[in-house]
């Protein structure tokens, strides 16, 4: 729920999303998660999922245009598809509902990315074939 409203108050405009947010948001998504489990794992968690959901607000917060922000931030968020629940199931959220929303202008928007970018997106959203 809070990645819904904070992708709300950035689309009306209520927030900028400044490079000072992003750079936030990127720090708590890259917090270490250690190995032991225990009350400190789980609050270095708690701090990697409050990142990672703001990144996915970010996306969220325009849903049918690509502005400048938007290719690393989709970057920093593949990186994040292997962590532990709920992490990555917020991250196969964000990007189902990236394709979805980017799907029909989808010639338009492949512009704004990178060679390498589009080839990780195109591992990432394109499902395999098993019949290959």
């Amino acid at each position: 729920m809070a990645c819904t409203t904070l992708s709300g108050l950035l689309q009306c405009q209520f927030f900028p999303l400044d490079s000072c947010l992003q750079t936030q948001l990127q720090t708590l998504s890259q917090t270490s998660l250690p190995k032991a489990r225990g009350e400190l794992a789980s609050m270095d968690l708690v701090r990697r999922h409050a990142g990672v959901l703001g990144l996915s607000a970010c996306i969220l917060s325009s849903p049918y245009d690509v502005p400048q922000w938007m290719p690393q931030i989709l970057m920093e968020l593949s990186d994040h598809l292997n962590d532990p629940q709920p992490i990555e199931m917020t991250v196969k959220k964000t990007l189902s509902e990236f394709r979805r929303t980017h799907h029909d202008n989808w010639q338009e928007h492949r512009q704004c990315f990178t060679d390498d970018q589009l080839l990780v997106l195109t591992n990432l959203l394109v499902s395999p074939c098993y019949y290959a």
